[in-house]
């Protein structure tokens, strides 16, 4: 686990390139298909009647509503997790470091807080609160000027650029 590293991708082409550029012996590329489902549960709060909810029975329903998913799934089995459990032994974790890498548009934006959103439940928080849960920052611009190439992170960057470089 010490040194690994599990991008997790969106869609088949990015995993086709993510895949060109890792170093196989410590890293691996898992594309995911589509979004993946939103896994948001709601905290424990009371009922209006007074009653409250059980808290097992949440986390089932929770961890019931997760494995229910095919991309969560694969990507809990790709972790070497049990998706049963109600808690993590970081000892079955594979990877040391999971990096969510998605595309710097709308798109990637939303699977990327999809993805975060699966992380932040329990058990899988504990991923978070360990450390092994990182996010790449892929730029949305590149420029090539002659031989060169710049890589610009958003707009403001952009902006930047063009104002730095324009003739006036």
């Amino acid at each position: 686990q010490e040194g690994t590293e599990l991008f997790i991708v969106e869609g088949d082409s990015a995993g086709g390139s993510a895949k060109q550029g890792r170093n196989r012996s410590n890293q691996a590329v898992l594309p995911l298909r589509g979004k993946i489902l939103n896994t948001y549960v709601e905290e424990l709060q009371k009922k209006k009647n007074g009653n409250n909810k059980n808290g097992s029975d949440q986390r089932t329903k929770a961890l019931a509503k997760m494995i229910s998913s095919n991309e969560i799934l694969t990507l809990i089995n790709a972790l070497g997790l049990d998706p049963k459990v109600s808690e993590i032994d970081l000892k079955d974790l594979r990877y040391g470091k999971i990096i969510i890498m998605t595309d710097a548009d709308v798109d990637g934006s939303h699977i990327r807080a999809l993805l975060l959103t699966f992380f932040n439940n329990s058990p899988f928080n504990q991923l978070i609160e360990n450390g092994n849960i990182y996010l790449a920052q892929p730029p949305l611009f590149k420029i090539n000027k002659g031989s060169k190439t710049i890589y610009l992170k958003d707009e403001k960057d952009l902006e930047n650029y063009i104002l730095k470089n324009s003739k006036f």
